[in-house]
């Protein structure tokens, strides 16, 4: 159920008029975003360490590791701007 435009307007008016709330407000914003920053931060781990151990993989299987490393980079730019696009178009008011 999306919220109306007056309920939006209601809302900031509570918050500029009450300090109190504004406060508590940014408090709760600002720790949903460290949290969300802090998982984001863990994924890069792990998807860094899977990256290493496949690197490594690569060389004690024999496998040509700059040729297979520049596939894997080719991969992840295609599937960045399949994302990317899927945004936009997600955005769109069409």
């Amino acid at each position: 159920m999306p919220i109306s435009k007056h309920a939006m307007e209601q809302f900031i008016t509570l918050l500029v008029e009450n300090p109190l709330y504004l406060v508590v407000a940014v408090i709760v914003s600002i720790a949903v975003l460290l949290l969300f920053l802090k998982k984001i931060l863990k994924l890069l781990i792990v998807v860094a360490a899977v990256c290493i151990l496949y690197v490594a993989y690569l060389y004690w299987s024999g496998e040509n590791i700059p040729e297979t490393v520049k596939r894997m980079e080719q991969a992840v730019d295609e599937s960045l701007r399949k994302g990317a696009g899927f945004l936009r178009r997600l955005g769109d008011p069409d």
